[in-house]
């Protein structure tokens, strides 16, 4: 799969089929999540398959969701860890979006569901053992409206946006992949872009004589917890470092892992072969702005 096409394609599905998926493909996202958690690294992180999605949306609903509003789905897949560090936190949810190429490859559709708040009551139905944690499930299943593209609302941060051309290859829209004043509420790249220090904006020369442009110009559109896009990054000579604001939020650390999985699958589209090493660091204060350097990325 061409990583630029999953770009295009790619969205949150709000609204199901009453339809379960097949049992062969269901064993495939089985196999696949296995692999997933047998990977090096992956140790304190395991999918939960739950088949009986009436079940899971009777228990969450009117506690779990869009300010309670629960996204309704035949099944759901849930995020299990061992432990809350901020290392697990970056690991499960690039874990979780790994998934959830799969399922888009299927011709199925996911969204996230933030459960992380949820009272323990409501959400121990989900749990598969003790002294565990979930904090995001995923609901999944055939789009309702496979063809149709997704309301856009302020809240998902794309108002003003050409929704004809929404997430699709558009340097004919925009001479330069270099943005500096955004259409939308999507940042530019000038706001997510610093050089050798968090703060110090890079220019578009240096950017594009690195042949980093149509990179950085896309990863912008990665997902975020109501589009708050905390990600940042620190170019250096032979690395990306990725910062993140407000890290004591947790949601900050899932997005993190979330854009650390879409910069890694967007690098190697354009010929970078690297991965993202994780990296606990202390946290950092810049004119006010507290942030996190969480991993490394050489280029």
């Amino acid at each position: 799969m061409l990583f630029r096409k999953f770009l295009e394609d790619r969205r949150s599905t709000r609204e199901y089929k009453d339809m379960i998926i097949e049992k062969d493909k269901m064993d495939m996202l089985v196999d696949f999540s296995s692999k997933i958690e047998n990977s090096h690294g992956n140790e304190d992180i395991s999918f939960i398959f739950y088949e009986d999605g009436k079940k899971i949306y009777k228990n969450l609903k009117g506690v779990a969701g869009y300010a309670g509003v629960m996204i309704e789905s035949p099944h759901y897949i849930g995020i299990q860890t061992n432990n809350e560090d901020d290392i697990t936190f970056l690991k499960s949810s690039y874990a979780m979006e790994t998934l959830l190429t799969k399922i888009y490859q299927m011709d199925l559709g996911s969204c996230w569901i933030n459960v992380m708040d949820t009272p323990y009551d409501s959400k121990k139905i989900l749990f598969n053992g003790d002294n565990k944690h979930i904090n995001y499930i995923v609901a999944v299943g055939y789009p309702k409206n496979p063809n149709r593209l997704s309301e856009i609302s302020n809240s998902d941060g794309l108002e003003n946006e050409d929704v004809g051309y929404l997430n699709t290859i558009r340097p004919f829209k925009e001479k330069k992949y270099f943005v500096e004043k955004s259409t939308s509420s999507r940042l530019a790249v000038s706001d997510i872009v610093f050089e050798n220090e968090f703060g110090n904006k890079m220019s578009q020369e240096d950017l594009d004589k690195r042949g980093l442009d149509e990179l950085f110009y896309y990863i912008r559109y990665a997902p975020s917890d109501k589009n708050e896009q905390p990600w940042r990054f620190i170019l250096k000579n032979d690395s990306a470092d990725l910062a993140i604001i407000d890290p004591e939020d947790k949601n900050n650390l899932t997005d993190a892992g979330i854009m650390m999985y879409y910069f890694e699958e967007m690098a190697k589209s354009i010929g970078y072969k690297g991965s993202w090493e994780f990296s606990e660091s202390k946290l950092q204060n810049k004119n006010g702005i507290n942030y996190l350097v969480v991993g490394k990325y050489k280029l």
